[in-house]
């Protein structure tokens, strides 16, 4: 098997072994007077690390092509610059929404 779909069964299985606990019902605060997990903060955290770990390889392959075109056509380095940094603007917007989204699911504002 290729590394990739091994990735990817590793992925599908951990969804499908996540399932049960994402179906519990919240349990009230315990009777020790500690305080209960907050899952939207952990969830929230895991959200922003994969949109982080996504952003850094759309960012790393983004500019490891641009500099390739530009290194095989000079000429054309102001539209491939333009290009780029519109592209580096959009993955990091996305990366950004991400963090809104997860602050938002945590109950953070």
């Amino acid at each position: 098997m290729t590394s990739r779909r091994v990735f990817m069964i590793g992925i599908l299985l951990l969804a499908v072994l996540a399932l049960p606990a994402m179906a519990q019902e919240n349990a009230a605060a315990p009777a020790g007077g500690g305080s209960a997990v907050n899952l939207g903060i952990i969830g929230a955290a895991f959200a922003i690390g994969v949109a982080a770990a996504g952003g850094a390889v759309g960012q790393g392959k983004a500019v490891s092509a641009a500099c390739s075109a530009m290194a095989r056509n000079p000429g054309a380095a102001p539209n491939v610059r333009f290009a780029l940094i519109l592209g580096l603007a959009l993955i990091e917007s996305l990366v950004l929404y991400a963090l809104l989204i997860a602050m938002r699911g945590a109950g953070l504002f």
